[in-house]
């Protein structure tokens, strides 16, 4: 018996082990956030500030700046999306699959239709998922500030009380957060 608890948790750090890349972690109380929506999103800035003719990347000093400036804001926003989740659950706020998926429908036809929210997706350099994941964060904030549980003052008090590891953008290197977010102006 103890031999195959050996063998699962052997199994089970592995698989924690190989789902990291490159040490990139972000979790908000215990919490992981999707790393794969942080680097869409930090994509789909990036892919903003080009269009307008703006220098991004590792060539120049404003571009590696206006990155960080991406990476410390995306940052920003998915640590209060984790919250925000947190206290809905906390509170018995839901939002079922079936209720996200009207809001996305709904949309879709503000939109013109399938087509036209499709190519407005791809402007924007999100998936129909990540743009999913986002619109149920703001539902959530919506709910909470509806039910009178304080609202924006309390979601901004949990983000400050929340313990937050950050390992990537601004943050890698063994930069400590909050302060690597607020040395990107």
């Amino acid at each position: 018996m103890l031999q195959k608890l050996s063998v699962i948790a052997l199994a089970v750090a592995l698989t924690a082990c190989g789902s990291r890349t490159g040490g990139d972690q972000l979790t908000v109380n215990g919490q992981a956030v999707s790393l794969s929506l942080y680097h869409a999103l930090v994509g789909a800035e990036v892919q903003k500030v080009e269009r307008s003719g703006g220098p991004i990347g590792s060539k120049t000093p404003p571009g590696r700046q206006k990155k960080a400036n991406i990476e410390s804001s995306v940052i920003r926003e998915l640590i209060r999306d984790a919250v925000i989740e947190q206290l809905a659950d906390a509170r018995g706020t839901r939002l079922t699959a079936a209720e996200l998926q009207q809001r996305v429908a709904a949309a879709e036809k503000a939109f013109g239709g399938p087509v036209r929210f499709e190519a407005a997706l791809q402007q924007a350099g999100l998936s129909r998922v990540e743009f999913a994941a986002i619109l149920r964060f703001r539902i959530l904030a919506s709910q909470l500030s509806e039910v009178g549980t304080g609202g924006s003052a309390a979601i901004d008090g949990a983000v400050l009380k929340a313990h937050v590891v950050v390992t990537l953008g601004p943050c890698a290197g063994g930069a400590a957060y909050p302060a690597c977010l607020s040395a990107v102006s």
